[in-house]
C-alpha cells in the first residue's frame, strides 16, 4: 500500500500516513503485473495428457519399427515431427498459456520448421512449396473442420479423441504421400500406413470405453 499524496509505502492495515499533518491520504494498492505464463484450467491439462498419450502411441510404434527394420535411412523424424506439429496445432490453442498473438506465432513456427527439416532431409528446397503449400491447405482445413464440429459441439466425449486420431492418420498419409510425389514422382505409402494403424488402433480404443459408458450409463 502506498500513500497517494507523498508516495511513501505504509504498512497493512495503515489508513493515515503519518507525514502528511495528520491528513488522511487516499490509500491505493500497488498494482500487480499479470503473468506473461497463464497457468491452463483443469480441463486444459486433462485434454493436453490425454491427446499427448495417443501421440506417442503411433510415435513410438514407428520408431521402433524404423530401428529394428531400416539401419540407413531413418524416416520415423517425419512422423515424430508431424506429430510434434499436430501436438501444438492441436493443443498449444486450448492450453491458453500465452497470448493469442505468441500462439499464434509459435503454431506457424512449428508448422515452418518441420517444413526446413523436410526440406533439408530430402534435400529438395526447390521444391519446399510444393510440400509447404499443400500442408499448408490441409492443416487450415482441419482447423476449420475442429472448430465446426468440436467447437459446434457437434462431436462430444470421446468421440473427439477419436476424430482427432482419424485425422492425425490422414494428415500422415497426406504428407507422406506429399513428399513422395516431390522425391519421386510417385506415392509409395509405407511409414504413414504404420502410424495410421496405430491411430486406428487407438480409436477403436476410444469408441469401445464410449460404448461401455453409454451401457453403463442405460
Amino acid at each position: 500500500m502506498y500513500c497517494s499524496k507523498c508516495g511513501r509505502q505504509l504498512p497493512e492495515g495503515v489508513t493515515v500516513c503519518p507525514d502528511c499533518s495528520g491528513d488522511a491520504p487516499q490509500v491505493k494498492a500497488e498494482k500487480v503485473s499479470e503473468p506473461v505464463l497463464k497457468a491452463p484450467g483443469k480441463f486444459s491439462k486433462s485434454y493436453a495428457a490425454i491427446f499427448t498419450a495417443l501421440l506417442v502411441f503411433p510415435a513410438s510404434i514407428c520408431i521402433a519399427v524404423d530401428l529394428v527394420f531400416d539401419k540407413y535411412d531413418y524416416w520415423f523424424g517425419y512422423v515424430v515431427g508431424a506429430l510434434a506439429v499436430v501436438w501444438v496445432l492441436s493443443v498449444f490453442p486450448i492450453l491458453r498459456i500465452t497470448p493469442p498473438l505468441v500462439t499464434a506465432l509459435i503454431c506457424f513456427g512449428s508448422i515452418m520448421c518441420y517444413v526446413f527439416y523436410i526440406a533439408s532431409k530430402t534435400g529438395h528446397f526447390i521444391g519446399f512449396s510444393k510440400v509447404a503449400l499443400p500442408m499448408f491447405v490441409l492443416t487450415a482445413f482441419f482447423i476449420a473442420l475442429d472448430v465446426a464440429l468440436i467447437g459446434g459441439q457437434k462431436i462430444r466425449g470421446l468421440h473427439i479423441f477419436s476424430f482427432l486420431s482419424l485425422e492425425c492418420a490422414l494428415y500422415l498419409i497426406c504428407l507422406e504421400a506429399t513428399i513422395d510425389n516431390l522425391r519421386h514422382g510417385a506415392i509409395d505409402l509405407k511409414w504413414s500406413v504404420i502410424a495410421a494403424c496405430g491411430f486406428i488402433s487407438v480409436i477403436a480404443v476410444m469408441e469401445a470405453f464410449s460404448y461401455v459408458g453409454r451401457i453403463n450409463r442405460k
